[in-house]
């Protein structure tokens, strides 16, 4: 190399994400564009569209806002899942209720994790699950509540005794 030849680059270009570093956003919202042979593609983030996740999605969505309105009026409350709470109907003064209507019955666990996501508070929590029957059965519904906060309400003992 000759004195008046300068290099292109002082440095080598990384090969990847450096470590530690945050992965990559998600796109927010999908911007798509048809293309002959690939099909639908987002202009922003380059992914393809899944037509069978995407009408998934959607069935469950419908499948959940169907429940939040049967559950409301089933307990005379209001649905409120559209407002990104941990519960999805309101009983005021009375009950906080998240509610899931799933295609097989979820552990005894993960009932929990969705009880415990809803703050205490002077309301009782409860969980309500609903499963889907085949066509021409009946819908089965479940609420699952706390033992010591459903005692307070209406046990014949003291809120001290509850726990």
């Amino acid at each position: 190399m000759s004195g008046t030849e300068f290099p292109d680059d002082l440095f080598d270009a990384p090969d990847g994400p450096r470590p530690g570093a945050a992965p990559p956003k998600k796109c927010g919202r999908h911007d798509w564009i048809t293309y002959l042979g690939i099909g639908d593609k987002c202009a922003r983030c380059g992914k393809v569209r899944d037509w069978t996740a995407s009408r998934r999605s959607r069935n469950n969505r419908k499948r959940g806002n169907g429940d939040e309105l049967e559950v409301a009026r089933i307990l005379g409350g209001v649905r409120v899942g559209q407002l990104a709470l941990p519960w999805d109907v309101v009983v005021p003064g009375y009950l906080r209720a998240q509610s899931k209507k799933l295609d097989r019955w979820p552990s005894l666990g993960k009932v929990i994790e969705w009880l415990d996501a809803i703050p205490d508070g002077p309301e009782l929590r409860a969980v309500t699950l609903a499963d889907t029957p085949g066509p021409g059965g009946r819908t089965r519904r479940l609420i699952v509540m706390d033992l010591h906060e459903y005692a307070r309400w209406y046990g014949n003992g003291t809120p001290d005794d509850c726990g």
